[in-house]
């Protein structure tokens, strides 16, 4: 039992030695925005291609191919910056979708809504990760900033609920959550806000906004709040489901929507945030 878990150790940080140093380049390298922009719209795909997964388990018979194309044109179409865009992107293709279902035959009330709640969840929400991405000067710094907030809100909060976790988050969804772990995490991402922008300041780091101490702490306060929400939702659709892991695309992680689903809400929360910061 022991080798075992030291191997599920092992691979996990191996997996993580690879990812980390290709998402940095991704993200910091004005070169590869591109890239970034497809290799976001790859894994909203295979995110998709796993919820529809799920969902078929319960019964449901989404539109599985014309939903996993879909979900990987919205994310494609935030590429120009644009919120418009997007929503528009966005809208007709669940508007195609719909007509598909019905046309197809083989048409349900669970099936629809599962096709249009996987672009949306899968392929709406992530997108405002490229749009975030594509904000003239900081983008890379949103990037940046949502990206750690997000890992040090999920540490944060499985370590202190590790220490001194005993009240349940919530029992049925995720045993091991707890009330003190979620605190934990919003406490440890405030402290990341305030470390971040007295860097800023320090080393005059220009891809992170302007904004005040306040703000940052603050807006890093909201993200480990959306983020445990997200955590939440997908563990629900799991154990729904019935399954341990969403997927196997990164060995030691699991999925896509399990490594990626604090960052589906958090997203586009910082994009709305940063954008009420310029007005």
């Amino acid at each position: 039992m022991m080798r075992r878990n030291q191997g599920a150790i092992l691979q996990r940080l191996l997996t993580a030695a690879v990812l980390i140093p290709i998402l940095l380049a991704l993200i910091l390298s004005p070169r590869l925005e591109l890239f970034f922009m497809l290799f976001c719209a790859v894994l909203s795909s295979v995110g998709i291609h796993e919820f529809y997964v799920m969902a078929g388990r319960k019964g449901m018979k989404p539109e599985h191919v014309f939903g996993v194309v879909m979900g990987g044109l919205v994310v494609v179409s935030a590429y120009w910056g644009n919120l418009d865009i997007t929503s528009m992107v966005f809208f007709l293709g669940t508007a195609l979708m719909a007509w598909v279902h019905i046309l197809r035959g083989a048409w349900s009330i669970s099936g629809l809504i599962a096709s249009v709640f996987g672009v949306f969840y899968v392929g709406w929400l992530p997108a405002h990760l490229v749009l975030l991405h594509q904000r003239p000067g900081i983008g890379a710094g949103l990037v940046m900033l949502l990206c750690v907030a997000v890992i040090v809100s999920d540490s944060g909060a499985y370590f202190t609920g590790k220490m001194i976790g005993k009240h349940k988050l919530a029992a049925r969804v995720s045993p091991n959550k707890t009330w003190e772990g979620a605190v934990g995490g919003v406490v440890a991402a405030m402290l990341f806000g305030a470390a971040l922008y007295w860097l800023r300041i320090r080393l005059g780091w220009e891809i992170y906004p302007k904004w005040s101490l306040l703000a940052y702490v603050g807006a890093a306060m909201v993200l480990a709040v959306v983020e445990q929400i997200g955590d939440l939702v997908e563990s629900m659709i799991k154990r729904d489901a019935g399954v341990k892991d969403s997927g196997g695309l990164f060995p030691g992680h699991g999925g896509v929507l399990d490594r990626c689903d604090g960052f589906l809400f958090a997203a586009p929360v910082l994009y709305y945030l940063a954008a009420l910061g310029e007005v």
